[in-house]
Parts: structure tokens; C-alpha cells; sequence
């Protein structure tokens, strides 16, 4: 998203992005963003809870008057319940994902080295 952001933005577009995983948004250097403290999948908003939905995005919103300069502000909400309610249940078990890296991962060499040689629309000389 924060490349498509980024594309639009150099367009006159004025965009902004709401997200809960702050590494993510760190890596992907968003024009503006701002970030929720809330569980990945619940960025705008608590389940079932209109009015924390509501101001979750009206708050994320008010981002386009207020800030004048890119970066990644934070919102005054926090996941008040605990973040174990939300993991899935899978054959049983918990979802034990490994953790967030900024180091970009790949489904196969031929894609990482794609990935490498292809910046924004144009190509980098390998080398």
C-alpha cells in the first residue's frame, strides 16, 4: 500500500493509510500514515464495536488536515482486551506466526532476484 500510496501522492493525490503493524509501515515509508495499536486484521476498529470503529477512523481521517509534513502518527487507542482473543485456531493449535522482519521474504529465488533487479517502473543494472 505505501508504494501505491507513494505513486499516487506524486501525482497530486493526497492519500493516507491506517495500519496496526508499525514496522510494516515503517519499512514501506508511507507519505502519511497513521497507526492504530490494535491487533493486525482489526486496524479499523474493534469487532462488533461501531462507535470504537467510528472513531478509530475518523480519527485516522483528520490526518488529512492535520498533518503537513509525511510520517506515521500515532492514534490514542489501545487494545484494551488483550491480543490472545484474536489469534486463530488451526487443527487445534494456536497460530504461532514468526515474527515481523523488515528483511523482505520471497516465495522462490526467481522472485528474490526479480525483486532485486526491479526498482519502482524501471529496471536496475545487476551487477
Amino acid at each position: 500500500m505505501c508504494l501505491v500510496a507513494r505513486h499516487f501522492e506524486e501525482r497530486g493525490l493526497p492519500t493516507l493509510i491506517l495500519g496496526s503493524a508499525l514496522d510494516i509501515l515503517t519499512a514501506g515509508k508511507p507519505p502519511r500514515a497513521k497507526f492504530v495499536n490494535y491487533p493486525l486484521g482489526f486496524e479499523s476498529g474493534r469487532f462488533r464495536d461501531g462507535q470504537n470503529q467510528f472513531d478509530v477512523v475518523a480519527g485516522a481521517l483528520k490526518g488529512f488536515d492535520e498533518m503537513t509534513s509525511p510520517g506515521i502518527e500515532p492514534l490514542p487507542f489501545e487494545w484494551q482486551r488483550g491480543w490472545d482473543m484474536v489469534r486463530k485456531r488451526e487443527k487445534g493449535k494456536l497460530d504461532h506466526r514468526s515474527p515481523r522482519t523488515t528483511r523482505p521474504q520471497y516465495q522462490t529465488e526467481e522472485d528474490r532476484l526479480m525483486a532485486e533487479r526491479t526498482i519502482g517502473d524501471g529496471i536496475v543494472p545487476s551487477g
